[in-house]
């Protein structure tokens, strides 16, 4: 309803049009009257009316002189003059002073009605604006959190936005940082399946209401929330509070335990160097970034600040640990666990001692991890199916990609590591069992002939060095030795035949020397052939 008030000196003016006029029809009612411009000018404070009936001749103040006073207090308000003056100068004056209309007495109700009508038209209109100019007021206002957010989330990314841009932006949002640090707290679990993952968005509410606790009485705090495991946070001292912006990590130590106990889940958080301006977020949340990157080697559930990461060795050499990655590959290919085992355990030293980069570190452990999986697939007695070997390269993979810490890796290296090395060492082994075998059997056969190594590594397809390497490592005793003993023991076995002669059996075993046979066969028996033999008929 619209308020209308009417000012008249005339009470039988007032009552006419109080009684006359369905004010119903045109959404209004007569909100009171006054006889005189004083009068009037105190209702219109008091009711704050829409629309105004006002006389000219009034004693006191005049219509026109109250509208003059009028109008700073009602401005958006319809002044109706209703008087019996024809002077045109009275017309002018009142349309200087933005008078809606002017109506002669007396007037017709038709007359007084269609200037109403118009009156209260256009003030729906006005009203109707006003009310959108309202409402879209308020849907900003209720979006300025959002649309900060958003603003902010574009400055920490390095999202590209024109110095004025941003400067307007941050003008309209009320965004003026000074004396902060970014804080971003990282959740240390990560969710498994789409229920832990909506779990994970309550958590997230979780942990900004508890910083907001926490920090509240101190500190004043802008969140950004940067993806599901991780939030941002602006936080600037209150006031006078300015020297506390060093102390941020112990409110932060209570957060961490009020989050433990009421979610049961731990964070780890990074606190980046104090920044002057908005202008440095990005800079700041880089530096809580690389000191996310050293849970590395401080854990889950650490407090870091970037400061203290100048504590850390800072390597400008991409290869630091490359001579490590030759050792372990030539120890593995070599079939040497002992090796393995001793190289690992220098990594892990050195790792932790020099404390390299983590990026580069990640890497280093990516490659070696890789190189030695590829030796594995090229092991033959290894499964040949290429599905499986691609599901577990992938398999693998994602277990890297998921490694948080230094253990981790180490542990994924070491179980890589030894489970391949021991795979080749087996499969050595069963490759030399079989050339040797191979090469005891072309003994066992050809014992009567004038076999040479040479002849018996081309038989085997190897060196002759290897198959010498392997006489010795396997049986303890050299390629001569072996054929020696082997033509000794036949050479035994016919001494017991009466039938034949020493220089007889020489012949048969492959020694066409009997002199050197006889000295050979007392070599490995003690004996010669003839005393072997009369020990023999002796016993029979």
């Amino acid at each position: 309803m619209f308020k209308v008030l009417i000012v008249d000196d005339e009470p039988y003016i007032r009552k006419g049009l109080v009684n006359i006029i369905n004010w119903k029809q045109y959404d209004c009612e007569v909100c009171g009257e006054a006889g005189d411009g004083v009068e009037g000018l105190e209702k219109m404070e008091t009711f704050q009316p829409d629309i105004i009936f006002v006389d000219i001749n009034m004693p006191e103040i005049n219509g026109l002189t109250m509208i003059r006073r009028a109008k700073d207090l009602l401005p958006e308000s319809k002044f109706i003059i209703l008087t019996g003056y024809r002077e045109f100068s009275y017309l002018q004056e009142a349309i200087k002073l933005g008078a809606y209309d002017y109506i002669l007495k007396p007037s017709k109700i038709e007359e007084i009605s269609d200037v109403l009508k118009k009156a209260v038209m256009e003030l729906k209109y006005v009203r109707e604006i006003e009310n959108e100019r309202l409402k879209l007021q308020k849907n900003f206002e209720e979006s300025i959190p959002i649309l900060k957010e958003k603003l902010l989330f574009d400055i920490i990314n390095g999202t590209q936005l024109g110095p004025e841009e941003m400067d307007t932006q941050l003008a309209l949002y009320g965004i003026d940082f000074s004396d902060y640090v970014v804080m971003i707290v990282q959740m240390d679990e990560n969710p498994t399946n789409q229920e832990e993952a909506y779990q994970r968005q309550l958590y997230q509410f979780g942990i900004i209401n508890t910083v907001k606790d926490i920090f509240s009485d101190v500190y004043e705090v802008e969140k950004i929330v940067l993806n599901t495991k991780e939030v941002a946070f602006v936080v600037q001292p209150l006031g006078q509070e300015r020297d506390t912006i060093h102390k941020v990590d112990t409110y932060v130590e209570d957060m961490q335990k009020l989050i433990q106990s009421c979610f049961d889940f731990s964070v780890t958080v990074a606190i980046s160097t104090v920044g002057e301006n908005v202008h440095e977020l990005n800079e700041k949340a880089k530096e809580c970034y690389d000191g996310l990157s050293y849970t590395f080697y401080l854990g889950k559930s650490s407090i870091i600040l970037y400061k203290d990461l100048d504590t850390f060795y800072k390597s400008e050499d991409p290869s630091e640990f490359e001579h490590h990655e030759k050792k372990l590959i030539h120890a593995i290919r070599t079939g040497n666990e002992e090796n393995v085992r001793r190289i690992l355990d220098t990594i892990r030293h050195d790792i932790e001692e020099k404390r390299g980069e983590p990026e580069q570190v990640k890497n280093f452990y990516w490659n070696l991890i890789y190189s030695i999986n590829h030796m594995r697939m090229s092991i033959k007695i290894l499964e040949n199916d290429q599905k499986k070997q691609a599901d577990n390269l992938t398999s693998l993979y994602q277990l890297i990609e998921k490694s948080t810490n230094i253990d981790e890796l180490q542990e994924l290296l070491e179980e890589v590591a030894k489970t391949i090395v021991g795979r080749i060492n087996q499969y050595n082994k069963n490759n030399i069992n079989v050339v040797l075998q191979n090469a005891i059997a072309y003994i066992h056969e050809h014992y009567n002939l004038p076999i040479t190594l040479n002849e018996l590594a081309e038989h085997t397809y190897v060196s002759t060095y290897y198959l010498s390497r392997m006489f010795s490592k396997e049986l303890g005793k050299t390629f001569v030795d072996y054929l020696n003993e082997v033509r000794i023991e036949e050479a035994k076995d016919l001494l017991q035949d009466n039938g034949f002669k020493a220089y007889e059996v020489a012949e048969r075993v492959g020694i066409s020397d009997a002199h050197y046979f006889s000295k050979l066969f007392k070599k490995y028996t003690s004996l010669t052939p003839t005393e072997f033999k009369a020990q023999v008929e002796r016993k029979n």
